[in-house]
C-alpha cells in the first residue's frame, strides 16, 4: 500500500466522495480500491443501494486510478452495466483497473461489488487528461 505522500493528485480532497461516504482503500499506478459506507440515504425507495451511488463509486475509482500518474483528468465517457443489488449490506467496494493509458485518454475498467464478492456493476470509463 502506498504512503500518504504518494499519488497526491489521486488523494486530493473530494467533497463529493466525502458526502457519499466513499473512502480510498488503496491506490497504485494501475489499480485502485474504494469503499463506501452505506446509510439510509444511500438507498433507493426499495431499500436497495441507489444506482447513483454505484455509478459514483465507479466514476471515482476511474478518476483516482487515472490520476495515479500525477495528471489531472475528467470523465469523458461511461458505460455501466448494472448486474445486481442488495439491501442488507453496510459497505460496498469499487475497483478501477487501467485498460490503456494514452496521450490524452486513459481507459479504466471498474467494478462494484459487495464484501463477499457479489458483482453489482461492471463498466468502462474513459478519462480525459487535462492540459497542464
Amino acid at each position: 500500500m502506498a504512503s500518504t505522500d504518494e499519488f497526491v493528485i489521486s488523494r486530493m480532497k473530494n467533497p463529493f466522495m466525502e458526502h457519499n461516504g466513499i473512502e480510498i482503500v488503496s491506490i497504485s499506478l494501475e489499480h485502485s480500491v474504494l469503499k463506501a459506507t452505506i446509510t439510509d440515504k444511500s438507498r433507493n425507495p426499495y431499500g436497495m443501494i441507489h444506482g447513483g451511488l454505484i455509478y459514483t463509486m465507479m466514476d471515482c475509482s476511474a478518476g483516482i486510478t487515472a490520476r495515479a500518474d500525477n495528471n489531472n483528468y475528467v470523465t469523458q465517457n461511461v458505460n455501466v452495466t448494472y448486474l445486481g443489488n442488495v439491501k442488507d449490506r453496510d459497505v460496498i467496494y469499487a475497483e478501477g483497473t487501467v485498460i490503456k493509458r494514452g496521450k490524452s485518454v486513459t481507459v479504466v475498467h471498474s467494478i462494484v461489488r459487495t464484501e463477499e464478492g457479489k458483482l453489482l456493476a461492471d463498466g468502462t470509463i474513459s478519462m480525459f487528461k487535462l492540459a497542464e
